[in-house]
């Protein structure tokens, strides 16, 4: 079966486009639009993003964008275990990319450089306040991960389930990655608007198998339901 077709059997809206420039402003029209809806409603919006190096595009593409981000919250979907000067720190990448954004919104870094675990406690303390989010954007990998929630990893079906007993939680370091913090399936899914952003052949492949299968083995599987929204492109 097609993209289309199983996305339409879950009830989950699909975006395609031509490329992934087009779906990079794509998204981030669709995100600025939620985020300027939220803060006409209730005058604060909140937003999780997630790193790595795809959504460079769509991050560049936002912060052109006419956004009040004085009243904007935002913080990541997942973070490796490292101080913002790393080149592997999604907070670099954030700094990079929106650095006027992050330098007005309430900006809420998952690493905070005292441990993984009280890392982890601090932000599930602050993010409490901040709940429900209102945007979530999230990215997949070719094993079906999505946030550092990754198969086979320790307490999986915890970690994603919508009553986590945690909203952050310290990723331990396992198979040549590193130690990581990553916010839950509970804090991940208040989202009123869950959107996954993904490009290329391999991960389309790996999409559809979720939706097939609904195999609990890939994380990404656990979010395949309203209200989320798939943004796609074929390679570039």
């Amino acid at each position: 079966m097609t993209l289309a077709t199983l996305a339409c059997a879950s009830g989950v809206g699909l975006f395609q486009a031509a490329g992934p420039d087009e779906l990079a402003a794509q998204l981030a029209n669709r995100v600025a639009a939620a985020l300027n809806t939220a803060l006409a409603e209730r005058g604060v919006a909140s937003l999780a993003l997630s790193g790595g190096r795809s959504p460079e595009p769509f991050l560049r593409h936002l912060a052109t964008l006419p956004l009040d981000w004085a009243r904007i919250r935002v913080t990541l979907v997942d973070e490796r275990w490292v101080p913002v000067e790393h080149p592997d720190s999604n907070a670099g990448l954030l700094r990079r990319c929106l650095p006027q954004a992050l330098e007005t919104a309430q900006w809420m870094p998952l690493y905070q450089g005292i441990s993984p675990q009280a890392d982890a406690e601090q932000v599930d303390l602050h993010l409490a306040g901040w709940l429900p989010l209102d945007v979530v954007v999230l990215g997949m990998g070719n094993d079906g991960h999505t946030a550092s929630l990754f198969p086979g990893m320790p307490g999986l079906a915890q970690a994603l389930a919508v009553d986590a007993s945690q909203l952050c939680l310290a990723i331990p370091a396992q198979a040549g990655r590193a130690e990581r913090l990553s916010l839950s399936g509970r804090a991940l899914r208040t989202a009123g608007l869950q959107l996954l952003a993904i490009s290329g052949d391999d991960k389309r492949r790996t999409l559809i198998r979720a939706l097939e299968s609904r195999d609990a083995g890939l994380p990404i599987s656990a979010f395949l339901a309203p209200p989320l929204d798939i943004y796609y492109s074929p390679p570039g």
